[in-house]
């Protein structure tokens, strides 16, 4: 589904004087903007933030060799090779279908990213470069926006990042205030067991999801900003969890969400316990879940469609997942592709 910016609230920020402005007309260049995501207090939230950085790099692959790419445009060696604090790639290789790679090296006119691609890339195919979202990015790097903070994890709001192997595993992060100026690890961005090591660089994909717990009564407006993103969306879910979002700045639905497609991996079956499940977070921490069901029988137990689970007959296709918000999804198969085209005009 088609949508035009000017209908979701996104917001120019071309200057100071602008900062009102919507980005409804046609413009040559990504236009930049920000939206504003509630952390609910007392509970939890299941955040993403569906605008990226700016492109660092673009322009075409001239030729393809196993994992690693000669570009059109020049670089500076090792330019966009850094990792973060645990070792992820800082960088990222994006392709016209969405399609996101590692960067693990550059020299002034090659990049090596983390598998290989030639089968996936070819010469003459248009790619970018971005820089991930880091999580003091999105929080800010001095907890800005008011999480609660203490000497340690058991005190401070949690983030929680699941881990991308499907097991559904989750690192903890949090914003650490020492009592002591600095004698117990000072402040900043720690993960939990580690009061030492600063995290604010920690990457989030740009369909990653994060779940927040905050500790504290009273919700708090997270402002997350960046371009918007004018790349379609792919992304190889493993068999497993995944906390993912929908990579776009506005609202979707199950239906449009792409989540589905006849032809994209996703096992749909009579029932919730033989289809791929898409868990959507309360903030008391319970769970709805979702599944899209085939009907054996073509009608006969409920037919296809969206449904919640326990009702096989009423179709939930129209469930809006909210922009900026993110989703469990439990993928029973052996591989998912996530993929859909950009949602909007610019």
């Amino acid at each position: 589904k088609i949508k035009n910016l000017n209908l979701i609230g996104l917001v120019a920020l071309f200057s100071a004087a602008t900062m009102s402005s919507a980005i409804a007309q046609d413009v040559s260049s990504t236009p930049v903007g920000y939206v504003t995501i509630t952390i609910n207090g007392d509970g939890y939230t299941a955040v993403t933030n569906p605008l990226q950085n700016a492109v660092v790099y673009s322009g075409t692959a001239s030729s393809v060799a196993g994992d690693t790419i000669t570009t059109s445009f020049s670089l500076t060696s090792d330019e966009v090779a850094a990792t973060d604090a645990e070792g992820n790639s800082a960088y990222y290789v994006q392709t016209a279908s969405g399609a996101i790679y590692d960067v693990t090296a550059n020299t002034d006119s090659t990049i090596t990213v983390s598998s290989d691609v030639s089968s996936l890339i070819s010469a003459d195919d248009a790619i970018s470069v971005k820089k991930y979202t880091t999580l003091g990015d999105i929080f800010s790097t001095d907890n800005a926006f008011g999480l609660t903070s203490g000497g340690d994890v058991t005190s401070s709001d949690v983030v929680y990042i699941m881990s991308a192997d499907g097991a559904g595993s989750y690192a903890q992060y949090y914003y650490q205030t020492d009592p002591f100026g600095g004698f117990f690890g000072g402040d900043g961005w720690r993960a939990a067991g580690d009061v030492n090591t600063d995290r604010s660089d920690v990457i989030i994909a740009p369909d990653d999801g994060l779940i927040v717990n905050r500790i504290s009564s009273g919700d708090i407006s997270l402002v997350v900003s960046g371009t918007v993103n004018a790349i379609d969306h792919s992304r190889e879910l493993p068999a497993g969890f995944s906390l993912v979002a929908y990579p776009f700045p506005v609202d979707t639905t199950l239906d449009d969400s792409g989540i589905y497609t006849a032809d994209n991996g996703y096992t749909s079956g009579g029932d919730v316990a033989q289809s791929d499940v898409v868990f959507v977070l309360a903030t008391d921490g319970s769970y709805t879940q979702y599944y899209r069901q085939t009907d054996p029988f073509g009608g006969f137990f409920g037919g296809d469609g969206w449904r919640i689970a326990g009702d096989v007959n009423t179709d939930v296709g129209s469930t809006v997942i909210p922009a900026g918000s993110a989703v469990i999804i439990q993928h029973k198969g052996s591989g998912l592709t996530w993929a859909d085209a950009v949602p909007y005009t610019l």
